[in-house]
């Protein structure tokens, strides 16, 4: 029995190191976008309700996911925790698509673990930081492509005018893919990100708040709330939700959206 829980443990720590040392490679600088800071407009004055008023927000450097965690990551994540996965998608689960139907607790969840076994400090981006990724930093337009049909995302196209209850689409424009799609498909944007308008809409870290007029540095959304914020476009979003200022607000429960990783850089 001793020889046996010996050997157990032991294939309990290999799968540990295994793991570890896979989401560490997943996730050096490699696969993590360097996003030099400034200042930019947040929001947009034609927009929803709750876009505006459209204030200067300055951000310190940061680093985010060139890409969204896949179906095959949170897959090992669930193994190793032996967590539930979400529910499937009609089309299926395909491993290097986006994982969706997350709950913004269980991408906390997920994070924590990713954490714990790699030594890092990964962390959901806060809603500012992502609409700066999406504007490419100082980019000012209604969309992150400026006008006209969109460029390089998974947004609703031409591939979904036969799919019952379908939103609008954009017509004209074919993507390839009536769902999600295997993340890094499309060119990236200024920054080296993926994905960061289309394909899966993703959970950041505030919760949801009003806009005012001040100037913010940094800014993290309310200290508590009711509702967390969605944001990015997805591969069923209309011309009206892809807009770069787009927010949606749901509650942490809600079952719906994807995640990347962000991280802070350390002070020197």
């Amino acid at each position: 029995m001793q020889f046996n829980r010996i050997n157990i443990l032991s294939g309990s720590i290999l799968t540990f190191l295994l793991l570890a040392n896979s989401f560490q490679a997943q996730n050096t600088p490699n696969n993590m976008a360097f996003i030099q800071g400034g200042q930019f407009m947040m929001g947009q004055t034609d927009g929803e309700f709750d876009e505006s008023p459209v204030h200067k927000v300055w951000l310190s450097d940061f680093y985010l996911a060139k890409y969204e965690v896949t179906v095959k990551e949170y897959r090992a994540y669930c193994a190793a925790t032996n967590s539930t996965m979400p529910q499937q998608p009609e089309w299926g689960f395909q491993e290097d698509h986006p994982i969706i139907n997350i709950s913004w607790n269980d991408a906390q969840e997920y994070i924590k673990w990713l954490n714990k076994i790699s030594g890092a400090a990964y962390r959901l981006p806060t809603e500012a930081e992502f609409e700066y990724v999406i504007k490419s930093g100082k980019q000012n337009s209604v969309y992150p492509w400026g006008s006209g049909l969109p460029v390089n995302e998974n947004i609703a196209d031409e591939s979904r005018r036969d799919i019952p209850g379908r939103r609008e689409i954009w017509n004209g424009y074919n993507d390839g893919f009536p769902y999600t799609s295997p993340v890094g498909s499309y060119s990236p944007n200024s920054f080296g990100v993926y994905d960061i308008n289309g394909n899966a809409w993703e959970w950041v870290q505030d919760w949801y708040g009003k806009y005012t007029s001040e100037d913010k540095s940094n800014p993290a959304g309310p200290k508590e709330g009711k509702f967390k914020v969605g944001r990015g476009a997805s591969f069923n979003a209309d011309p009206w939700h892809s807009r770069s200022a787009s927010r949606a607000f749901v509650e942490p429960e809600f079952k719906g959206p994807g995640f990347r990783l962000a991280k802070s850089i350390e002070a020197k």
